[in-house]
């Protein structure tokens, strides 16, 4: 009995000698240390309060918590990292950062489950909520906000700034996202640049994009090398191929569209599939739809064309009346064409214009292979005496100079009169004003001319018989004038010789 009594104090004894309360107060100065025979774990500096961990992991509960097992991995937050891999200098800040990470080194996480399934991927900054999540071999890439590149998995040198920015992204490539859900459904395309909230957000497969500003491209599913700058410039664009759009809303319907270029305020807006148009100015071009190759610099310039192609304006409101029309060129603000649904129109000007000059005079194409049926012209002497000269002076021109010509409406009247319609020296627009080619009067004037030069030749021929009757008598009295000076000169002679004699019975003789 006294044996086991001894034996019990002895066990109470040496509990109370070997365990401590490290919550007791301990000195002033050394240190409180915690280590087996070999290692030294932890240190706790009793002069300055430094905690110094030297090897081994602290657990919250039955998960790892900070800890940096490997080369020059740090590690801090529930599960992070793990005492497998064999990567080194990772960071992982944040619970079940980098927990699948093999071999994968020179990674940063901070952020729940950012690069959580990172294994070999390397070089990858991961800053936020999910970021990177299942990324697995990816390297090189920089996630930062909430779910940010959430399903890249082996997509290599992406830059994602903004939450869900380039989250379903999984092997595409070098693509750069700043902004929510910016280039968010990308999969696979590569070289994209967005910038702005969901820019370039449905973009699937597409690439070498451009996208800056709310909206831009966001559509763009699978179009390629397309540039987007401004509020929802190229918003609805899905296949379209080589645009460039700057500018609020600017081909923010172009769907299929190709090669078109857009600068300003919803210029070209409701383009859909019209390829290779160039509108340069706000509202330019803004309602075509299909048209192709049309070309608009100026504000409003040809806004209302929607399938009208190959036409040219240049200047505010240039050819801004024009919709299905083709190949017109207007040249100058506020420049309109006669007809808006017509082809093959040229105005130079506005109607307020009071000058226009040439350094040579203008050339006009002539060749019969430009002509059918050709026929000698109806119009001549009879209608150029029928038209009626004026002067008058330009209401718009301030210096009231006086200028001469023809009234068009009764250049129209003459036509009518000579039974000629559809003349193309008239013109009446769409507002029913009349304009006149004072071109086409030239070849009535020389008609006129070659008219008037056969009458004369009837004249001068008539006169040239009666001139030749009038030498021919003239001949003839010419000649019997000459006799009779002849016997005139014999009388003469004989009286004279009359005289002489002073015989009045001498015969005077004059001849036959």
């Amino acid at each position: 009995m006294k044996k086991l009594t001894l034996f019990l104090i002895l066990c109470v004894y040496s509990i109370n000698m070997f365990s401590q309360n490290i919550t007791n107060t301990i000195g002033t100065s050394g240190s409180f240390i915690i280590k087996d025979g070999a290692n030294t774990f932890l240190t706790l500096d009793q002069l300055n309060g430094y905690l110094t961990l030297n090897s081994g992991v602290i657990f919250f509960g039955a998960d790892r918590f900070i800890h940096k097992y490997g080369l020059s991995n740090t590690f801090m937050g529930l599960n992070s990292g793990n005492f497998s891999m064999t990567g080194g200098y990772n960071t992982g800040l944040g619970s079940f950062t980098l927990n699948s990470n093999s071999m994968g080194y020179y990674n940063s996480a901070l952020g729940y489950n950012s690069l959580y399934n990172n294994t070999t991927g390397y070089q990858n900054t991961a800053i936020g909520f999910k970021a990177l999540t299942l990324n697995t071999t990816g390297i090189e890439n920089t996630a930062t906000g909430w779910a940010s590149l959430y399903s890249n998995t082996s997509g290599n040198y992406n830059t994602a700034a903004g939450s869900a920015s380039l989250f379903f992204n999984t092997t595409g490539y070098q693509n750069t996202s700043v902004g929510f859900k910016s280039l968010y459904y990308n999969t696979s395309g590569y070289n994209n640049t967005a910038t702005g909230y969901a820019s370039l957000s449905s973009n699937s497969t597409g690439y070498e994009n451009t996208a800056n500003g709310f909206g831009s491209l966001f559509w763009n599913s699978e179009g390629i090398r397309n540039t987007a700058v401004g509020f929802q410039a190229l918003f609805l664009n899905t296949l379209g191929e080589s645009n460039t759009s700057i500018g609020y809303q600017s081909l923010g319907s172009n769907t299929l569209g190709n090669d078109n270029t857009a600068v300003g305020y919803q210029s070209l807006n409701y383009n859909s599939i019209g390829d290779y148009n160039t509108a340069s100015g706000s509202g330019s071009l803004y309602n075509n739809t299909t048209g192709y190759y049309n070309t608009a610099s100026g504000f409003y310039s040809l806004h209302n064309n929607t399938t009208g192609e190959y036409n040219t304006a240049i200047g505010i409101s240039s050819g801004s009346l024009i919709t299905t029309g083709n190949n017109n060129t207007t040249i100058g603000s506020f420049a309109q064409v006669p007809d808006e649904t017509a082809d093959n129109q040229v105005r130079i000007g506005d109607e307020s214009i009071t000058y226009a000059g040439v350094q040579v005079a203008w050339t006009i194409t002539s060749d019969k292979r430009w002509k059918s049926d050709i026929k000698n012209s109806a119009l001549g002497l009879n209608f150029i005496n029928k038209l009626n000269p004026v002067s008058y002076t330009r209401i718009n021109d301030e210096k009231k100079r006086i200028e001469f010509g023809l009234i068009a409406q009764e250049v129209e009247d003459v036509l009518k009169e000579s039974h000629i319609e559809n003349a193309g020296m008239l013109t009446i627009d769409d507002i029913g004003r009349y304009e006149l080619r004072y071109n086409d009067l030239l070849a009535p004037m020389i008609k006129a001319i070659q008219e008037l030069k056969k009458e004369k030749d009837v004249e001068i021929a008539e006169l040239k018989t009666a001139n030749d009757e009038l030498k021919s008598t003239t001949f003839e009295l010419k000649e019997r004038l000459s006799k009779f000076e002849q016997m005139q000169n014999m009388l003469v002679v004989e009286i004279e010789k009359l005289k002489i004699n002073n015989n009045e019975n001498t015969k005077v003789s004059l001849g036959e």
